[in-house]
C-alpha cells in the first residue's frame, strides 16, 4: 500500500508541480524593444488601391526645392516635377493613359482653368508615349516625373523675371475633360548672386 500511496503523491506532486509551471508560463510576457527602447515599428501594409476603371478628376505635383543649373552658367534652368493622378475619393494615385502640359506665367498673370493666361512664358507637353515612358513609383503610389527645361527646343534659361507662377494639366486619352492640377504653384528662379 505504501508504495502506491507513493506513487500517487509522486504523480500528484508533478502534477501540481505542472500546472504551477503552466501558470508561471501563461503569466510571463515577452516585450520586444528597439536598440532606443521603443517599440518596433508595425509591419507596413499594401495601401489602397484605385479601381483601374476608375477616371481620373485630381491632378497634384511636387517639385524640387529649387530649379537646376543643368549648364553650368549658374543661371537655373530645369525643374523636376513629379506628378500625381487621382480619382477622388480613392486616395491612391493612379496611371492613366493622355498628356501632360505645364505651363510658366508671370506672377499674377497665369489665369484659370477656364481661362489660362495668354502669355505664358514657356509651355511645355509630353505625349502620351513620353508620359507612359516618364512613369515611376514613389512612396505614395505610381507617378509621372519629368524635367522641365528651359533649354528645351533651343530654348533660353534666361528669364525676365525670377519667379514665375506654374500651373499644369492633364489630358487623359479616352476623352474626358481635362484635370487642371489644384492651385498655382509659385517657383523660384533666381539670377546668379540673389
Amino acid at each position: 500500500m505504501q508504495s502506491w500511496l507513493s506513487s500517487w503523491m509522486r504523480a500528484s506532486l508533478t502534477s501540481a508541480a505542472m500546472a504551477g509551471l503552466l501558470l508561471v508560463g501563461a503569466s510571463c510576457q515577452t516585450t520586444v524593444t528597439t536598440a532606443d527602447g521603443t517599440p518596433p515599428a508595425p509591419k507596413p501594409t499594401e495601401g489602397p488601391e484605385t479601381p483601374s476603371a476608375a477616371k481620373v478628376n485630381a491632378f497634384a505635383i511636387t517639385f524640387a526645392p529649387k530649379p537646376a543649373d543643368t549648364n553650368g552658367n549658374q543661371l537655373p534652368d530645369t525643374l523636376s516635377v513629379t506628378a500625381y493622378l487621382f480619382s477622388r475619393p480613392h486616395p491612391s494615385p493612379m496611371f492613366c493613359d493622355g498628356k501632360f502640359h505645364f505651363a510658366i506665367y508671370r506672377s499674377g498673370q497665369s489665369g484659370t482653368p477656364d481661362q489660362p493666361g495668354p502669355d505664358p512664358l514657356r509651355q511645355w507637353s509630353f505625349s502620351v508615349a513620353e508620359s507612359q515612358a516618364a512613369r515611376s513609383t514613389a512612396m505614395v503610389g505610381p507617378c509621372y516625373e519629368f524635367s522641365l527645361s528651359l533649354l528645351a527646343n533651343r530654348g533660353s534659361d534666361v528669364l525676365p523675371v525670377e519667379a514665375v507662377d506654374l500651373v499644369a494639366w492633364f489630358e487623359p486619352s479616352d476623352g474626358s475633360d481635362a484635370v487642371w492640377m489644384r492651385g498655382i504653384r509659385s517657383v523660384p528662379f533666381p539670377k546668379p548672386g540673389n
